[in-house]
């Protein structure tokens, strides 16, 4: 668990990473947003003088079966661009808060990425990095936002929300970045994913800022650690308590045209709780698009994924598979589906439901974000309530 010096430092900042890729937006310095609009910047609070976090670039990375350092019951924030796959273990990543990487099989077929987290929101997000003049920003820790990390580029000095991924001070201010898919995950369930996995190292740097081998790092905070978080706050919503856990999730209204600006998003959140500790899957509109929210016990790891491949309506279920665990079908074809919505046995084997922009987050580094989020199961609903969604199915 945690050191005592390891905790008084997290006691400084939250930096947020999770995920996915519904919003189709410019890389050349992000596409011009009017999120920065309504932002109090009495709210942003800069950090940099205040604790010692620094991101990482280019990370050294090792092959699955040369990493002694972790344990199959660590965290990792799994991606996997340009047919590679590679995990960051949060042991090392909520200590930088970000890191500045490039992934793909060769230079020619590669591309830049940027991973964030914030232990105390446990909010892991990818980014793809925007380019200005055919060059990629590099990103380092700034502060806090409504309890939650921020970050700067180096090139621009522009401040940038890791929740929303826009810019809100600085040259760069009204850009936004695009999110891509990750998964917040166990390492032994990441391997299981993806035998073929490279592992981010620890960076022989730092000496003191990781936790030992073996140890599991909290997944967010039940309090803030330091009086410097709540005046950070700019929305608080006592629908759900503020640092419950949830899987919170984006999506344009209707759907989304690539290379348009969604008119309006609608954002949803799914407590955790909701699932009662047992592999699951929850059939639900959101807006007018059929999703599905999975969730798989033991690893503790939630995904969203559309319903809708080949302009069919799949509903998916949790049924025991020929070994006698929990897994995901689909009741219209019987084909079974992994937690990243890929199918890998059935009439479908081979195909991909598209992934649907979520990630894992206390409810107060949500909503004071997205006020006008609505909560699954919930009669108070702060926008549109769900139409037609059955409830969860659960795995015995």
């Amino acid at each position: 668990m945690f050191g005592v010096n390891r905790l008084a430092v997290f006691a400084a900042v939250c930096m947020g990473i999770a995920t996915l890729p519904r919003i189709a937006q410019s890389s050349e310095g992000g596409k011009k947003s009017a999120s920065s609009a309504g932002i109090q910047l009495s709210a942003l609070w800069d950090g940099r003088k205040s604790v010692d976090f620094h991101s990482v670039q280019f990370p050294r990375m090792v092959r699955a079966k040369d990493a002694p350092f972790l344990i199959d019951a660590e965290y990792v924030l799994g991606i996997t661009e340009n047919g590679e796959s590679r995990a960051y273990p949060t042991r090392f990543v909520s200590w930088h808060h970000i890191i500045n990487d490039r992934i793909g099989r060769s230079e020619q077929d590669s591309s830049f990425v940027t991973i964030t987290y914030c232990i105390v929101c446990n909010s892991g997000i990818l980014f793809e990095t925007p380019m200005i003049n055919n060059r990629p920003l590099s990103f380092d820790f700034y502060g806090l936002y409504n309890g939650v990390m921020t970050l700067y580029d180096t090139s621009t000095k522009s401040v940038w929300l890791q929740v929303t991924g826009s810019a809100v001070k600085g040259p760069l201010a009204g850009r936004t970045m695009k999110m891509a898919p990750l998964l917040d995950t166990t390492w032994g369930e990441w391997k299981r994913l993806h035998p073929d996995t490279l592992v981010m190292a620890p960076d022989k740097h730092v000496t003191e800022g990781y936790e030992p081998r073996g140890s599991i790092m909290v997944r967010g905070y039940d309090s803030f650690p330091a009086s410097y978080f709540k005046p950070t706050i700019t929305h608080r919503d006592s629908r759900l308590p503020m640092f419950e856990p949830v899987l919170a999730v984006s999506l344009p209204e209707g759907g989304a045209e690539a290379g348009a600006a969604p008119i309006s998003v609608m954002h949803r959140a799914y407590p955790l709780k909701t699932f009662g500790g047992k592999t699951s899957a929850v059939n639900d509109v959101l807006g007018n698009e059929p999703i599905a929210v999975l969730f798989q016990a033991g690893s503790e790891t939630a995904s969203a994924v559309s319903r809708m491949i080949n302009g069919q309506t799949l509903n998916l279920e949790v049924r025991k598979n020929r070994l006698g665990k929990a897994d995901f079908y689909d009741r219209e074809t019987g084909t079974r589906w992994n937690i990243e919505g890929r199918a890998v046995e059935g009439p479908l084997s081979g195909r991909s439901l598209e992934r649907i922009d979520s990630h894992l987050s206390q409810w107060y580094g949500w909503v004071s974000y997205f006020p006008d989020t609505s909560i699954f199961g919930s009669d108070r609903e702060a926008s549109q309530p769900s139409v037609a969604a059955p409830a969860h199915i659960v795995a015995k």
